[in-house]
């Protein structure tokens, strides 16, 4: 069969590069706290297309060798009832491999916005060898459970594990709390982690060979002192890294996307240059709920300083640095003022990461056009739509602009004959809000 004209400019547009070519699964994805399990409703919603599970290392496996796989097994069976996908997420270290050895440093948390801020804190070296080895014995212990099941869509490890929240001092005496530089302490070299951080990713895709990765790109705020090279250096080595290796499943990934986060102008030396250098294979998850508003997520001062308006305006900023995937607080996809919000990222979300296909998912482009037709495509004047699936009467029919404003929205069971004539030339989407979204783009000329 001949590929449609959709597919064909998909192909002619975005083979060309390996970075296109990510074939990751798009859209908001509900984000949760550790270990806490997600309502059934909430899988069924249809604005989320996922959920991140994230769970504490020493809940899952709470003594060397033994293992708990009940909250991560639950989760993936509530997805799979309502056809959606996981993202796995790991979070923290055992107090269990002190015992084994591993080293641990400590430091004084300077983050306001944490219940241990100006406390003492300990963690474990990252790339201490009792740390890497049994880091390495989980990521096999749950591909050996999960890597099969096409409801995980994600695994996100590798950044977050060995480089993120790095201090930039510890405490040399706990007592008198004699602070040091954490890189003069523990001899930081950007190239021997970054030489483990490939290995690990390497590791992880031979684990992992049908599961997509989300890398968390972290700066190194000491790196300049430590080897005169940017901060964001540790991370650029370790996207090159995965990039040409496995173009197809290496994504992107940053924790802090807000109302006014990423910024307007982006150094060379930020984490945001390497998401804004890589559109299509990029995600990110939200700073904060908006629940909190100015304290944390509207810092410039959005105007109105609504919850709606500052949730679009993050959206807004991951669109604009071409990000196909939004991890989204549960507080806020559960606050009905912001349901269209909602659904309108998850729209977005999911088109961005159509128009970002590349020949590996031709298939899936010309499944999704077989299930709804538009005619004519370019139109001027009327459009018609017609499925070949049975939809309900409640379902809805919507336009929006490529800028994501709502234009149109009907009825629909089975066709629709829209009145565009109205609307200037342009790209336009067409979501079909059934069960799970469907999306379409057309032309008015």
């Amino acid at each position: 069969m001949r590929p449609s004209l959709l597919a064909v400019f998909f192909i002619l547009a975005f083979s060309a590069g390996a970075r296109a070519q990510f074939t990751g699964h798009s859209g908001v994805y509900y984000l949760g706290a550790a270990n806490v399990p997600v309502s059934a409703a909430q899988y069924a919603n249809p604005s989320v297309s996922g959920v991140v599970v994230r769970f504490r290392w020493s809940d899952t496996e709470p003594a060397p060798g033994s293992y708990n796989w009940s909250f991560i097994d639950g989760e993936i069976a509530k997805a799979m009832q309502v056809d959606k996908k996981v993202s796995l997420q790991p979070l923290g270290v055992p107090d269990w491999l002190a015992d084994l050895g591993a080293r641990q440093y400590f430091s004084i948390d300077e983050n306001a916005f944490h219940s241990s801020y100006g406390q003492i804190v300990s963690d474990m070296l990252p790339w201490d060898t009792v740390h890497v080895r049994r880091y390495l014995i989980l990521l096999k212990q749950l591909a050996a459970r999960y890597a099969s099941n096409p409801t995980v869509a994600y695994i996100n490890t590798v950044g977050g594990a060995f480089s993120r929240n790095l201090p930039d001092s510890v405490l040399t005496d706990t007592t008198a709390r004699v602070k040091e530089a954490f890189w003069k302490v523990y001899a930081y070299d950007a190239d021997t982690v970054a030489a483990l951080m490939n290995a690990m990713t390497d590791s992880c895709m031979a684990l992992f060979p049908s599961t997509h990765l989300w890398c968390s790109m972290d700066y190194v705020t000491f790196e300049t002192q430590a080897s005169g090279r940017p901060r964001n250096s540790l991370a650029s080595r370790v996207a090159a890294h995965g990039i040409a290796k496995y173009p197809d499943r290496f994504g992107v990934w940053r924790e802090d996307v807000a109302g006014c986060n990423p910024p307007a102008n982006i150094s060379s030396g930020s984490h945001w240059y390497l998401v804004a250098q890589n559109p299509c294979r990029s995600g990110a998850q939200m700073l904060w709920s908006v629940q909190d508003g100015p304290s944390r997520m509207n810092k410039c001062g959005i105007v109105p300083n609504s919850k709606a308006a500052v949730l679009d305006s993050a959206v807004n900023r991951a669109l604009a640095l071409g990000m196909r995937y939004l991890e989204i607080y549960g507080a806020d996809i559960a606050d009905t003022e912001l349901a269209s919000s909602i659904q309108r990222a998850n729209m977005l979300l999911i088109a961005r990461g159509t128009a970002c296909a590349g020949p590996t998912q031709v298939k899936e482009i010309e499944r999704q056009e077989a299930r709804l037709e538009l005619f004519p495509n370019p139109a001027s004047g009327f459009l018609s739509i017609v499925s070949k699936d049975e939809f309900s009467d409640e379902d809805r029919l919507c336009i929006y602009s490529a800028s994501g404003i709502a234009l149109r929205g009907v009825a629909f069971a089975r066709s629709a004959r829209i009145d565009i004539s109205d609307l200037s030339k342009g790209l336009y989407y067409l979501v079909l809000y059934g069960s799970k979204p469907l999306v379409r783009t057309f032309v008015i000329y």
